[in-house]
């Protein structure tokens, strides 16, 4: 086990460095220029040399790039152009929202994928379960931003339970604050859900077809005994998987349903930032959760060696 986290770890590392480098040369390729914006149109170029030395923007791209990599090290993400925020401190401002509708986000859509997919796939040859398919393809065709308005026409609107948007902090209203999220979560599971729910349809079907499920029957579990306690654990494996490769999908759609609920998260300083040409913000930005989904699936390793011990046992035989 040791040798199969050490190899997820220096996996973790090199892949991060990978990615800064592409996030850098991407981010530097799209064009514009924070001088322009801070300026404006009518700046002479002795006031736009003067402003690009002063943010360091004359410098070769290496060198911009070893300057922001060294910063990213010791924990300093460098400093807004246009307003001046330190953009460590602003991430840690907003990550509460962001954090709080991912994992709300995958603590509901899990749990109903394990419970509609087992339940299609014990019922695969009656209506019933084809009925949870039906809902399962209609909800992977929904779009975040469309399933935040229907929400928010029909819960915020319509009947007036929950807020239109807007956040309220933990430490201020815990109540209020978990009220202000419950749509914005809802409007990000639901695809989610539906992708899950596919997934452990198919790996059930599978393990329902295995020796130990027929001796488990041939004990006297019933078909949904024996697919509640032996094949649940064996189907959530792929669903792991799909849940780690997931997680990046629903970072792209929290910056969605943000900007739909007026969340101040990171997703709406993507927004703001790109919009503003803030170079610096949305690359390191891009980093951050770009580093969030790399330490993921380095659980997610980890998680395999528990779940199924021949991943395990093949990592130490290496």
């Amino acid at each position: 086990m040791i040798r199969h986290t050490l190899r997820a770890l220096v996996t973790l590392l090199f892949t991060a460095l990978v990615g800064s480098i592409v996030i850098f040369a991407l981010v530097n390729m799209l064009g514009g220029d924070i001088v322009t914006v801070l300026l404006g149109q009518g700046a002479g170029p002795g006031d736009v040399e003067f402003m690009r030395g002063e943010l360091g923007l004359d410098q070769p791209l290496v060198v911009q790039y070893l300057d922001w990599l060294g910063g990213v090290v010791t924990g300093d993400l460098g400093t807004s152009y246009g307003t001046g925020y330190d953009i460590f401190d602003e991430i840690v401002r907003r990550l509460e929202p962001t954090v709080l509708i991912t994992l709300g986000g995958l603590l509901v859509s899990v749990p109903l994928a394990l419970l509609l997919g087992t339940y299609s796939a014990t019922n695969a040859k009656k209506v019933r379960g084809g009925v949870v398919d039906v809902f399962a393809q209609i909800g992977m065709a929904v779009p975040a931003f469309w399933a935040g308005l229907l929400l928010v026409l029909v819960f915020a609107v319509r009947l007036g339970w929950l807020p239109t948007g807007g956040y309220v902090p933990v430490a201020e209203d815990p109540i209020e604050s978990l009220r202000s999220i419950i749509l914005p979560v809802l409007a990000l599971s639901l695809g989610v859900a539906a992708v899950f729910t596919r997934y452990v349809r198919t790996a059930m079907i599978d393990v329902m077809n295995e020796d130990f499920m027929r001796s488990a029957m041939a004990r006297g579990r019933t078909r949904r005994g024996a697919a509640l306690f032996h094949g649940v654990r064996n189907a959530s494996i792929p669903l792991v998987t799909v849940a780690a490769l997931q997680f990046g999908q629903l970072i792209a759609g929290a910056v969605v349903v943000e900007n739909v609920f007026v969340l101040p998260g990171i997703g709406r300083l993507i927004v703001t930032a790109t919009l503003g040409r803030e170079v610096i913000v949305v690359q390191s930005l891009a980093l951050v959760i770009m580093l969030f989904i790399l330490v993921l699936n380095f659980f997610v390793d980890i998680t395999y060696g528990f779940l199924d011990p021949r991943i395990r046992d093949k990592a130490e035989s290496q």
